[in-house]
């Protein structure tokens, strides 16, 4: 991929406009997904732009401007074709082999492989099988292996190589005449990397208007491979950059995918010890902190990444970018996935307002056993100074020649007694009730129990007991398990 930046065509003529291609051989670059990542801000100077390693003839200034919103080439390596060894393809040695390691905006690494082979579009189908599914070695190493060993990743380390199941193949080839262009039963061979005939009608292959204006000029592209024939060294390049970018948000889109399934499993199955307001609210307010991140993730990564004819103002880039987004059904994707997050936000929001008022709630009980607390103390201070300020009255009725504890006061005592006794049967009274209400808020059913429940009210569903469903079915002749005392005896079977 890497060419001259003068306009020079490949065979070394030059022309007042950028050359097609012409290329003896067929070009064949697979672009895997990894799990790998990298910072972005890390990289050298030499590596923060797309066409330091990339040329891209006119539109250089643009895809410079966009360098920070496009995957960047990380490093390019020339292998040795004769020791590349495939598990279908058989015959001669490539032409050239480069393997390559981009990094998408989003912080992904990926992984492409280049193979320049002297085969015609239908001899490359067993070729393009063992690419895509990396079924191929280089001097005994598989690919998976070599690339990680290229970025520092070993096997046994914490991040073992391996590719994620993301990847997309492209196949450029030069074209001279109309003639030499591939028909449609030779293009859907390729696409579908099966050299089978086929019915026109039942086809998913994308035609993109504005890479098939010429008659020397053939783009068809689907969901996991393209066939670009007969364009220009820097359209090829853009679309290698755009399958890169595609492919890089394709796995991100996952990933989202996945996080999020588990944030709604979390969010279901909630243990009955988190019950607790705090633990609740700890929970949850984690499960939206993920989320907030997920929406922007899935904005930045994804969703932006599916315009660039913003950023590059190139008709055929743009058809090809907008075709291969819509082929791999990631426009769909994103906003499927972009609802879960959101509803997923409006569960936890509702449910966080439950938080709130069951909170809201304690703390009113709180402030009312405060209240009945302080009450209590008082109606004892207050009566123990009704008793001290009845003996300290001069009056008839206090004789200070008889001791206090005497029987001739036992009215007074009495009185006092009953007001204490009052005051503790209401603060006992109260408690016990705040309990029971406590009691009965956790006694609430789960949140699988709400959900089902309501389907099996509204229409009539079936909540199956798991025991029953978990149990092994009784064999002819062999007595199952007893059922519960009391239970109804099914139809048909031998009563014990």
């Amino acid at each position: 991929m890497t060419l001259n930046g003068d306009g020079m065509r490949s065979d070394g003529s030059a022309g007042l406009f950028a050359p097609y291609a012409a290329r003896p051989h067929l070009r064949i670059t697979t672009v895997y997904s990894t799990s790998w990542v990298c910072d972005p801000a890390g990289l050298p100077p030499g590596r923060r732009s797309p066409t330091d390693m990339l040329n891209f003839g006119r539109l250089t200034r643009f895809y410079d401007m966009a360098q920070e919103q496009l995957p960047r080439v990380l490093r390019r390596e020339s292998l040795d074709c004769a020791s590349l060894v495939c598990q279908r393809w058989r015959t001669d040695a490539p032409a050239d082999a480069t393997l390559w390691h981009f990094l998408h905006p989003s912080g992904q690494v990926l992984v492409a492989l280049t193979l320049d082979v002297p085969l015609s579009l239908v001899e490359s189908v067993p070729l393009m099988e063992d690419l895509y599914y990396a079924s191929i070695e280089c001097a005994g190493v598989p690919l998976e292996q070599l690339a990680g060993e290229r970025v520092g990743c070993v096997p046994g380390a914490d991040q073992a190589p391996g590719f994620l199941p993301e990847r997309h193949q492209l196949v450029f080839r030069s074209v001279a005449t109309p003639e030499e262009a591939p028909d449609d039963d030779t293009v859907q061979r390729v696409i579908y990397r099966s050299d089978l005939p086929y019915r026109p009608e039942f086809s998913s292959i994308v035609y993109p208007a504005e890479l098939n204006r010429r008659p020397t000029t053939v783009g068809a592209l689907g969901p996991y491979a393209s066939l670009i024939c007969g364009h220009q060294d820097y359209i090829e390049n853009s679309v290698l950059l755009s399958a890169v970018q595609t492919v890089g948000s394709a796995a991100r889109l996952r990933e989202i995918r996945e996080v999020a399934h588990s944030y709604g499993h979390r969010f279901r199955s909630r243990p009955e010890g988190e019950r607790d307001t705090h633990r609740r609210r700890t929970t949850l307010e984690a499960i939206s902190d993920g989320l907030s991140h997920l929406e922007l993730e899935l904005s930045y990564s994804v969703e932006t990444g599916g315009d660039i004819g913003t950023l590059v103002p190139a008709l055929r880039v743009e058809s090809f970018h907008n075709a291969l987004y819509s082929a791999m059904g990631l426009t769909e994707r994103s906003a499927v996935i972009g609802q879960m997050l959101t509803r997923l936000s409006n569960a936890i929001a509702a449910e966080l307002t439950s938080v709130e008022s069951a909170e809201q709630r304690a703390g009113d009980r709180r402030r009312i056993r405060t209240v009945v607390a302080v009450t209590f103390v008082t109606t004892i201070t207050g009566t123990l100074s009704l008793l001290f300020g009845f003996f300290g009255i001069n009056a008839q009725q206090v004789d200070e020649r008889r001791s206090m504890f005497d029987e001739r006061y036992t009215p007074i005592y009495a009185l006092i007694a009953v007001i204490m006794a009052c005051a503790l049967a209401i603060f006992v009274g109260m408690r016990w009730h705040e309990l029971r209400t406590e009691r009965r808020e956790r006694g609430r059913p789960s949140t699988w129990e709400d959900i089902h429940g309501l389907l099996a009210r509204e229409f009539g569903a079936v909540v199956l007991d798991p025991g029953r469903v978990t149990a092994s079915p009784a064999l002819p002749g062999v007595p199952g398990p007893r059922p519960p005392d009391g239970a109804p005896q099914p139809s048909g079977s031998p009563t014990p």
